[in-house]
């Protein structure tokens, strides 16, 4: 998970690389392209099946177009776009892993407006949601495309597991929790909570549905603080429904698995619990890597996790990739505009790797009905917010899993800990 780089160029570099990457994006301020370069160059910290899938939209829009792209990999993408921007280098392209970053960089004059561009970022936005398009206007001005989404609001079961039913409600998940734990030789969870973040997104979810949408952006940006009752309610309620007697091997147990061998609890041939809740991907690494003995729909299926505050609504806790342009001329713009086509987004789909919040992508692209329930999700969700642990300052976010880590093995420990993290949290913010 990438988190919040932590600035250390000074207010001198960042005037001289604003002042420098103004020049390279020319005419960002006429709001004209300059002549296309015949080659465009596209930074992503995405690789292996993500860096294919990418590829081979980038092969088509070579094929249509005759321009050319240069892809390029930095996993550490915030401290390589800050390196770029200081050294007068940036990308002309790049796909930017959370909304905060497009955020600064707007504001610091760094990228172009889609109108900039010579876009029309109605004509664009229109295939997709108000979910996804706030995530990409700043100021009331569209600064990128959402190129991928992923949904975290997920809970994975199997439908020939007969004790197990899909639920709509807390109130419901912790009646059938409750009996599962009674009743049935195995338990009701798996938890791969070694890999803290699994707990950051159980977190979220509870938070997000509790204290609604408006508070949960304001927690994740400093305006609220950690020690808010909101915050204690919303742990006291993770470690009702998880703990020694419902999870997987108990707390202890599951602080030792991982994320992938948490799915293997669920899906391998010698389970151990009922369920798990994490992301859409899910389904993809089980089919890859876990068990590729398992039939969607018949052995591994998932339900949106389920609604707790009916005046809170149903917000979708999710990841999402966002195209923005450095340089401003017509090939770049040509390549964005392609980038939010439905045709884009039906070859990316097909390779399985990704999710898109295109509405114009059709069901049929995806390759398996896993990934077009996540489609429909993602496509559909009225509230979107974003992964909170990664929209943290700094070390804040891993520290927040570590937190989270400790108070589930010891509840006794909440205040405390919460006491300790908002100090944290406040300097954080701070610097």
């Amino acid at each position: 998970m990438i988190r919040k780089y932590a600035l250390a160029c000074g207010a001198v570099v960042l005037a001289l690389s604003l002042a420098i990457t103004a020049a390279a994006c020319g005419g960002s301020d006429s709001g004209g392209t300059e002549e296309g370069t015949g080659t465009v160059t596209v930074l992503s910290l995405w690789g292996g099946s993500e860096q294919e899938a990418f590829q081979k939209v980038l092969a088509q829009f070579t094929k249509d177009t005759g321009i050319k792209t240069k892809y390029e990999s930095a996993r550490d993408f915030l401290p390589v776009i800050r390196s770029r921007l200081a050294a007068g280098n940036p990308p002309m392209v790049a796909i930017i892993p959370r909304p905060g970053i497009v955020s600064d960089l707007a504001k610091e004059g760094s990228i172009i407006s889609l109108e900039d561009l010579g876009l029309d970022p109605d004509k664009i936005n229109s295939n997709y949601s108000d979910a996804w398009t706030n995530l990409t206007t700043i100021d009331g001005t569209v600064y990128g495309v959402v190129a991928k989404a992923n949904s975290k609001s997920v809970i994975w079961y199997s439908p020939a597991d007969k004790a197990v039913h899909t639920t709509q409600t807390w109130d419901e998940l912790q009646s059938l929790t409750n009996d599962l734990a009674s009743s049935s030789p195995i338990k009701p969870w798996s938890l791969g909570a070694k890999d803290s973040w699994t707990l950051t997104d159980w977190f979220e979810n509870v938070y997000a549905r509790t204290a609604g949408p408006e508070k949960y952006n304001q927690l994740f940006s400093g305006e609220i603080p950690f020690t808010d009752p909101t915050v204690k309610n919303a742990i006291e309620m993770m470690t009702k429904m998880l703990n020694d007697n419902t999870v997987a091997g108990g707390i202890d147990g599951a602080l030792g698995t991982g994320f992938v061998d948490g799915i293997g609890k669920v899906f391998s041939a010698n389970r151990s619990a009922h369920m798990y809740m994490e992301g859409g991907f899910v389904g993809g690494i089980t089919l890859a890597d876990v068990n590729p003995n398992v039939k969607p729909g018949e052995s591994i299926d998932f339900y949106p996790f389920v609604t707790i505050d009916k005046a809170q609504g149903e917000p979708l806790v999710g990841g999402g990739d966002i195209t923005a342009a450095f340089v401003n001329n017509e090939d770049v713009a040509k390549l964005v505009d392609y980038l939010a086509t439905p045709e884009a987004g039906e070859i990316w789909v097909s390779t399985g790797a990704i999710v898109s919040p295109n509405k114009g992508v059709p069901s049929s692209a995806y390759p398996n009905d896993l990934v077009k329930k996540e489609a429909e999700q993602v496509t559909g969700a009225e509230t979107f917010v974003f992964d909170g642990s990664d929209l943290l300052p700094g070390a804040l976010g891993e520290d927040w899993g570590t937190l989270l880590q400790t108070v589930m093995k010891d509840p006794t420990k909440i205040d405390s800990e919460l006491e300790s993290f908002e100090q944290q949290a406040k300097d954080a913010f701070a610097g």
